[in-house]
């Protein structure tokens, strides 16, 4: 039986910050793709390329000239937002982050099914007893200056992260301050873990920055550096020029990069304020690239132009009504099992999603490798005779069940700045009106939702949870620990459940862990703590006249940039 469980972080944030992240990171994602949810299932876990999604009206149709790959030239990408930094270990936003992708790389990358790929480091091992890992670097990784990358940035990173009064994310600072890291020789790092923790290989993509450049650079000086507006990377692309106020950012490859050799010579990066202004350079033709993409221009195609082709790759993360385990409502099992029969997940998509999306079929996502399909299905005679053997009928005969005196009225809490979450919700409510349940929608802000939800002072709530990581560790969701201060909200309380998320967060065994989660997604399914409704898709609008783009699944929405070394332009 374990002790206090380590402090490995499963969203972005402490409980002080780490809300707005697992939950604004979902409003944004569904704010601009209106909740498009189509996970491709990969049971096996191997990430595969989905089709694009095309833009209605004239963006459907497709190309049907012979095309060419022209090497060289420019790229030329649109983000929606602002970019207040390009220290890649404090950036927030996705276009920040974007541009990370393309300056840094870290020891990893982790791909869509969740599982590590080399960058920086071409191989690890890890020790019998899981505490140590050995990392070794490529030795031919340079900086953009032409400085290798050795060990001694790897320890230097880490340090700047560890320390005390670093200025980013302090869910990731706890984290490696818990992890005890050695310089072997010039090209191999030791890190050393308190206790054996299966995911770790996938915290390596944390981005390396160079000890020579920031050395004597104090943490709390890291924000105001020049290295924030002109940063040295060892990535795909080296910086020409930025000028953050303008929203201008130019890039140009980096010969010193052969993994793979890149075929666009330069990348120009546009920043804008308003959807209006970044659709219009893109229908013009000012743009190759834009996101993310604004739901009415997927409903609209006209506002894309007919050379657009909307990509949807999936994320790894997924929407939920979630269920207070406290609430007296909710104690019985059958009820929980008679919710999640009484919602038709494909009548919610087909409504309000307008068909752009795919059922949830439980916590782990389909793309990730410990994914092991459910039985969801929707059934709302068993689910009232579930409702039924729980004692819950309607005595009196207003629609509304009742038990002993009590109405099953509830409130149901969704965050008011997401208008199709909010529609989710409403659908929701009416679905389990058909069943004789009073559902009541509560649109409250964010802070207020974040508020209720860790005091535990709600009933039910929709809201989405976004993996940062990629590794199907579910601990600090599910497990008991979590259920009265962590991020367990809904109770849930299970101590075979604890048993098995405690093994496959400490086996090294893949097979092993896979077979682990496997039973865990089948207890989910018959506990039904929570109802997973669908999973996100982040949405991002490419010309038709570049090639090499797919939709494979994605961790997070930065990471398709990993393939734009592998994007040209088509010559008709």
């Amino acid at each position: 039986m374990l002790g206090s469980p380590p402090r490995h972080p499963t969203v972005r944030r402490s409980w002080g910050r780490r809300w707005p992240v697992w939950l604004v990171t979902s409003i944004l994602l569904i704010a601009f793709s209106a909740g498009l949810t189509v996970f491709r299932f990969q049971p096996t876990g191997e990430a595969s390329s989905g089709s694009p999604v095309p833009t209605p009206g004239e963006g459907t149709r497709q190309p049907t000239v012979s095309v060419a790959a022209v090497s060289g030239g420019t790229f030329r990408q649109g983000f929606i937002g602002r970019i207040e930094t390009l220290n890649p270990l404090l950036v927030r936003s996705t276009a920040e982050r974007a541009v990370s992708v393309l300056l840094f790389e870290g020891l990893v990358w982790v791909d869509g099914s969740g599982i590590p790929q080399p960058a920086l480091a071409d191989r690890w091992e890890t020790s019998g007893d899981g505490l140590e890992y050995t990392v070794h670097l490529r030795d031919d990784a340079l900086w953009h200056d032409g400085q290798p990358v050795t060990a001694r940035d790897v320890l230097f990173t880490v340090r700047l992260i560890q320390a005390p009064d670093f200025p980013g994310d302090p869910t990731l600072a706890d984290f490696w301050r818990s992890v005890q890291v050695a310089v072997i020789d010039a090209h191999t790092v030791r890190f050393r873990l308190a206790e054996p923790y299966a995911p770790f290989p996938t915290y390596l993509a944390l981005p390396i920055v160079p000890e020579h450049l920031l050395e004597g650079t104090l943490p709390t000086d890291l924000s105001e550096s020049s290295f924030s507006v002109h940063p040295i990377g060892s990535g795909p692309y080296r910086l020409e020029r930025a000028d953050l106020r303008t929203g201008m950012i130019q890039l140009v490859r980096f010969d010193g990069y052969q993994r793979p050799q890149l075929i666009f010579e330069r990348v120009t990066i546009r920043l804008f304020e308003s959807a209006e202004e970044a659709l219009a350079a893109f229908r013009e033709g000012e743009l190759d690239a834009l996101e993310p993409v604004p739901w009415k221009a997927i409903q609209d195609g006209q506002l894309l132009g007919k050379h657009a082709r909307i990509y949807a790759p999936s994320l790894a993360g997924f929407t939920a009504l979630f269920l207070n385990g406290q609430a007296q409502f909710f104690t019985d099992v059958r009820v929980r099992q008679a919710l999640s029969l009484a919602i038709d997940r494909e009548r919610l998509i087909r409504d309000v999603l307008g068909g752009q999306a795919e059922p949830g079929n439980g916590p782990i996502p389909p793309a990730s490798w410990a994914y092991q399909e459910q039985d969801y299905r929707y059934d709302p005679a068993v689910a009232v005779r579930l409702l039924r053997d729980a004692g819950w009928e309607d005595r009196d005969g207003d629609g509304v069940l009742d038990k002993e005196g009590l109405n099953f009225r509830f409130t149901l809490l969704v965050n008011v700045d997401d208008p199709q979450r909010v529609a989710v919700a409403q659908a929701v409510a009416q679905q389990l009106a058909e069943v004789g349940l009073s559902v009541t929608v509560q649109p409250i802000a964010a802070p207020s939702l974040e508020r209720q939800l860790l005091d535990r002072e709600f009933t039910a709530a929709v809201f989405g949870w976004m993996s940062t990581s990629g590794d199907p560790d579910m601990f600090e969701m599910w497990h008991s620990t979590q259920a009265e201060g962590g991020a367990n909200i809904t109770s849930f309380r299970s101590r075979t459940v604890d048993i098995l998320l405690e093994q496959a967060r400490h086996s090294l065994d893949r097979s092993e862990r896979r077979s682990l989660y496997v039973e865990f997604q089948r207890l989910f399914a018959e506990y039904v703590p929570a109802i997973v409704l669908y999973y996100p898709r982040y949405c991002f609008v490419v010309s038709d006249r570049i090639g090499g783009v797919d939709a494979s699944p994605l961790v997070a929405p930065e990471d398709h940039f990993r393939q734009l070394p592998r994007w040209y332009r088509v010559e008709r």
